[in-house]
Parts: C-alpha cells; sequence; structure tokens
C-alpha cells in the first residue's frame, strides 16, 4: 500500500528488547551470555530473537522514517527458580540426613537485589546519554501479582508504578540509540561456577529474561 504524502500518524507503541538467559544449556550460565563482562546493551544486538524478546526491526534505528517520543524507561525481570541441594532429616530422626535437589524460591529476592542495586542504565541517543541513573530508578510497572509470597517483582505490577521523565527524549529517524546496563563494580558472584552452592547474579541459570522497555509515541507514516 502506497504512503500518503505528507500525512503522520501517532500512536502509542512501546519498543522493547530482552536478554536472555537459555536454559537449553545447563552448564552456560548469566555471566556467559554477556557479550561483554561489565555491560548488557539492548536495541543493539536483536538478530535471532523473537517477538517475545524484542520488536526491533533492525539494531539500534528505527524502522523508515518513523520517529520516536520516549516518556519512560522501565526494566522488567522474568521470574526464577533457583535449584539448590538440601540435607533433610527424615521423620523420627532414623537414617541420618539425605541430601535432596530442591527449587529454592527464597534467593530470588536477593538475585535481583544482585541486579538493580549494582548496575546502572543509561539512555543513549546518538553519542549523547539523555538519563543515567541506578537500575532501582527504573521499576517494571509490571509483574505477577504480590498476592504470590514465592514470586519477586521489581517494584509493583501496576503500569502507572514506574519512572515518568519529566520531559521526553525525542529520537529522530535513522538515529542510533540504546540502552546499556553496566555494572561499575563487576558483575555480583562472577567469580562463582554453574556449581557453586551459592547462588548469586553471575552465576545463575536460565530461563531468565531482562527486559528494558522505552514507553511512549510512535510517529510514522499513514498507509
Amino acid at each position: 500500500m502506497a504512503k500518503m504524502q505528507g500525512v503522520k500518524e501517532k500512536l502509542h507503541a512501546p519498543l522493547y528488547d530482552a536478554f536472555h538467559v537459555s536454559d537449553k544449556d545447563p552448564k552456560k550460565i548469566f555471566k556467559d551470555f554477556m557479550t561483554d563482562p561489565r555491560v548488557i546493551r539492548f536495541f543493539v544486538d536483536v538478530q535471532g530473537k523473537t517477538r517475545l524478546e524484542t520488536n526491533m526491526q533492525a539494531a539500534g534505528v528505527l524502522p523508515s522514517l518513523n520517529t520516536f517520543e520516549a516518556r519512560a524507561l522501565r526494566v522488567i525481570v522474568s521470574n526464577m527458580r533457583i535449584a539448590e541441594k538440601k540435607k533433610i532429616t527424615p521423620k523420627g530422626g532414623a537414617g541420618g540426613s539425605v541430601e535432596l535437589e530442591s527449587l529454592a524460591v527464597t534467593s530470588e529476592s536477593e538475585i535481583l537485589a544482585d541486579l538493580i542495586y549494582n548496575s546502572v542504565i543509561s539512555l543513549i541517543v546518538g553519542e549523547k546519554t539523555m538519563i543515567e541513573m541506578p537500575t532501582f530508578w527504573f521499576p517494571s510497572g509490571a509483574g505477577i501479582s504480590p498476592g504470590f509470597p514465592t514470586v519477586s517483582n521489581h517494584g509493583e505490577p501496576d503500569p502507572t508504578a514506574t519512572f515518568r521523565f519529566a520531559e521526553p527524549v525525542f529520537i529522530e529517524s535513522q538515529q542510533n540509540f540504546r540502552v546499556e546496563l553496566a555494572f561499575p563494580q563487576g558483575l555480583p558472584g562472577s567469580e562463582l561456577s554453574v556449581d557453586s552452592p551459592e547462588k548469586r547474579l553471575a552465576n545463575v541459570i536460565g530461563p531468565l529474561r531482562i527486559w528494558v522497555v522505552l514507553d511512549g509515541y510512535l510517529t510514522r507514516d499513514v498507509q
């Protein structure tokens, strides 16, 4: 369908991209999926990702002559289940203790804290940093109801419960942009291996996704 010259439409169309820790290889952990040991870059590497992980068509630029008005930035972390071994004494105390593998849900909040309190988020448009703050400043505004005691969220699961920019950040057509999640003092637990009984962010196994969402308005040609 041909474009209507000089006619534009503006719609609420957030942009999102995810860092994915896959569970296909049980020997690969969080740090193995990072191409840079201190930084995760979003909206840059979009090849081979599904619609669950990104809605970007090209790396770091808007499609065609579209422009974008960013009003908020959100960081959403998927739910985790951390496998660990526990020693359990059978009822009656006979036969000593038995080592069983169980799913630990108590470590999830600690690993989430590793992420949000040890990293810094930067929104970069062109080569200019538009906003830069620790990750705890950008709650998700999404997630599972807090009525589930075993689930930890980065903030309240309410789309209004997130940080909004005082002034919108404009991304022009064909202008490069990205979001960086940096660990200035290193990735927490980077010295640990996948077999370590201690679970920190660096040695978490999948499945795990960290999404960055730029919430705002897309302006595009009318067809």
